[in-house]
């Protein structure tokens, strides 16, 4: 009986092929989901996501019944051709994350910009609007 011997080792082909699959996603589109900071100062609210490499029309924010939503769906397909090999390769992504909202907020001066892979969402405070409510025990 014979037996063929892989001189090339097992393992070998195993990290041969691991580093190759991911070499090919260093210039592809990795979508993960964003972590986000929450904060307050004296005139605002904050929220920024670190969302790089994504556009300003990639975002969808809205505020509804006090709830503010902050959401994203992107696709990206990337094709690569070459003598040897044919790579093909489609990436999506989506995320979702809402906050309730606090009474003493201004909704209509909410403003959002995005600057080098940073989403930063400015809540500003409204002053006339009081949180506290008090009520005397009868």
């Amino acid at each position: 009986m014979l037996v063929r011997r892989n001189t090339g080792g097992y393992l070998p082909s195993i990290f041969d092929a691991f580093f190759n699959e991911a070499s090919g996603l260093e210039s592809s589109t990795i979508f993960t989901k964003p972590e986000f900071n929450v904060y307050e100062n004296e005139k605002n609210f904050v929220i920024e996501a670190a969302v790089p490499g994504m556009d300003k029309k990639d975002f969808n924010i809205e505020v509804k019944d006090n709830v503010l939503e902050i959401s994203s769906e992107r696709e990206a397909k990337e094709e690569k051709k070459d003598e040897k090999y044919f790579y093909k390769g489609f990436c999506y992504g989506s995320f979702k994350k809402s906050y309730s909202l606090p009474e003493n907020i201004d909704k209509d001066k909410i403003n959002a910009g995005y600057e080098n892979g940073i989403l930063k969402i400015t809540i500003p405070k409204d002053e006339q609007a009081k949180v506290l409510k008090q009520i005397k025990v009868g």
